[in-house]
């Protein structure tokens, strides 16, 4: 459980062995960690502000080439909800990024952590306990959906990230939801107007593609950027067009996001198709 340093050659080895169809991970997670993640998150800020961030811009200002130790670090920024793709070749920041670079970093690191699909899934189970045993964890992650061979990376990942976000502060190894000091600040009614408020009241920054405002940030991650590729609803001024196959593939988009952050004992398949008329 001692700290263990990152190795990006390993680390992009392991992300690549996933790619086989007999070893791949079906529950989603990154194989770096939290720090990485808001690494990124800071030069998409420093480099675009709220805009998109193109990724050649994006490379340079992190001092590196668009290869592929590069794109695994953007890949973990976008597991843990911190960026989002805008465009083929851009990304921009999530509320949930914007929140940790700019106004409440540990709570955003808090809400990153566990928007992981693996990580809240462990934190559910292990919540104000001990973790097993590295081995015993890794057999853990496995059953989630981990594949073996990318194991051990998932697991150290994990130990560094719930660090990062200060899950061991109650002590190493035992998972508790650190305290916030901020959000005991908007409940407490001898703060000003907007503290005194609970977070999910206040007024939100409608989505920039349409598909409305408040209560946004109360979604998952995964579902807060689908929600934002939607494209803005026709009027009588000015008519929207969104092909009909377009429309599948965002359907199945949605469908492949709802199977990694809700548990169905059910079984079955969503199949999603477009029927041509002529």
């Amino acid at each position: 459980m001692t700290g263990e340093k990152i190795n990006f050659d390993e680390a992009v080895e392991a992300a690549s062995s996933g790619d086989k169809s007999n070893d791949r991970s079906t529950i989603a997670f990154p194989y770096l960690d939290l720090d990485t993640a808001v690494e990124v998150a800071r030069a998409v800020y420093s480099r675009a502000g709220r805009g998109a961030c193109e990724l050649d811009g994006l490379a340079a200002e992190m001092g590196q080439t668009v290869s592929g130790a590069f794109r695994l670090k953007t890949g973990t920024a976008r597991i843990f909800g911190l960026v989002e793709k805008d465009g083929r070749d851009s990304l921009r920041l999530t509320t949930l990024g914007q929140r940790v670079v700019t106004e409440d970093e540990r709570g955003g690191r808090v809400d990153a952590f566990l928007a992981v699909p693996l990580y809240s899934r462990i934190f559910d189970s292990y919540r104000g306990t001990l973790l097993p045993p590295a081995k015993a964890l890794e057999r853990e992650m496995q059953a989630l959906g981990v594949a073996p061979k990318q194991a051990d990376k998932a697991r150290q990942a994990f130990e560094r990230s719930a660090r990062q976000a200060g899950f061991f502060e109650a002590g190493e190894g035992r998972l508790v939801k650190p305290k916030l000091e901020n959000a005991e600040k908007r409940l407490d009614p001898s703060k000003t107007d907007n503290e005194a408020v609970p977070e999910n009241t206040l007024q939100r920054e409608p989505s920039r593609k349409g598909g409305g405002g408040g209560g946004e940030s109360d979604l998952h991650p995964f579902i807060q950027g689908l929600l934002k590729t939607l494209p803005a609803a026709s009027t009588t001024e000015m008519p929207s067009e969104w092909s009909m196959r377009e429309r599948a593939k965002w359907l199945k988009t949605a469908a492949s996001i709802f199977g990694l952050i809700y548990t169905d004992e059910g079984g079955g398949e969503i199949e999603i198709s477009v029927k041509d008329d002529r």
